[in-house]
């Protein structure tokens, strides 16, 4: 009798795992330490969620990953189409972005592998490409902040982990497991949100009082209403919204994620206009500012 035996598949670069899993999951540790006791500002990456919807939670696991995949790993398939997608596409994403410090990097990924295109790829162009992952998603005046860097090391580690994907499994998988990853990451900020308090609470200053409580993700559409000399009423709005109708200048640079239900009504006895510098004073007696 034939006895058939059957071929062992035999994984490539297997380093880009264990330096993946090690980074990641090492930095993960180390931000999770670093944010109990940092109370340093937030990053641009991490402000984005004063904007956060559920469009944004439903396309961070469906059309980002695609669209990330195909730029940044879609060149290791060894396809001759991708390249040019990839270069192109980091490129764009610089512009997009106007991260225009990545540009040196870029300029050097580049280079290196069309030295390498008729050989196998070096270690160290896959170090680069992950690299610019991490940077892509952090502006330049984020690297001043000490938590960006942990970040940056965090998606590095990702990075790694889905070229390996690609390299031994194919686009496809490393797709679907960047989009398992955002999906878990960002179902835990949700479900975290949807737990908290959202009781209807009040606060006060010598001009204005405030009614104020979280809302659910997931109710209606919002609608607001405001005098700028006198009052603003908000119901199911971000607070980037609700603070870009009184600060038309000025960026939100502290988390505030969520929806909410804001009523502001200036007092009787007081003529105060209700500019930008009275809604920050409220915004920080009341208890909606997300801590690090």
């Amino acid at each position: 009798m034939k006895i058939l035996n059957k071929k062992e598949k035999i994984y490539k670069d297997n380093y880009l795992l264990k330096y993946g899993i090690f980074i990641f999951f090492g930095s993960l540790i180390c931000n999770i330490i670093f944010s109990y006791f940092n109370e340093s500002e937030f990053s641009s990456r991490v402000t984005r969620f004063n904007d956060f919807t559920l469009i944004h939670f439903v396309a961070a696991f469906t059309i980002a990953p695609v669209i990330e995949e195909l730029i940044f790993r879609g060149i290791f398939t060894g396809k001759k189409i991708f390249r040019y997608v990839t270069y192109i596409g980091l490129l764009g994403y610089i512009l997009l972005l106007q991260n225009y410090y990545l540009i040196p990097i870029l300029t050097a990924f580049i280079i290196l592998y069309e030295l390498n295109k008729k050989k196998e790829v070096s270690g160290y162009i896959y170090f680069i490409n992950a690299l610019l992952f991490g940077f892509m998603h952090y502006e330049w005046n984020d690297l001043k902040i000490p938590d960006t860097w942990i970040g940056i090391v965090m998606t590095v580690g990702m990075g790694l982990i889905l070229i390996w994907m690609v390299l031994n499994f194919g686009l496809i998988c490393s797709i679907l497991l960047h989009a398992f990853n955002n999906f878990i990451a960002i179902a835990i900020i949700v479900i975290g949100y949807e737990i908290s308090d959202m009781s209807l609470k009040g606060i006060e200053t010598k001009d204005f009082t405030m009614k104020y409580q979280r809302v659910s993700f997931f109710v209606g559409s919002g609608n607001m209403q405001t005098d700028a000399n006198k009052f603003l009423k908000a119901e199911n709005m971000s607070m980037s919204v609700i603070h870009g109708s009184v600060c038309f200048d000025e960026k939100l640079s502290d988390l505030y994620f969520g929806k909410y239900n804001i009523s502001i009504e200036r007092k009787k006895s007081s003529i105060k206009k209700l500019d930008c510098t009275s809604l920050n004073q409220l915004l920080d007696i009341a208890e909606l500012k997300q801590n690090k």
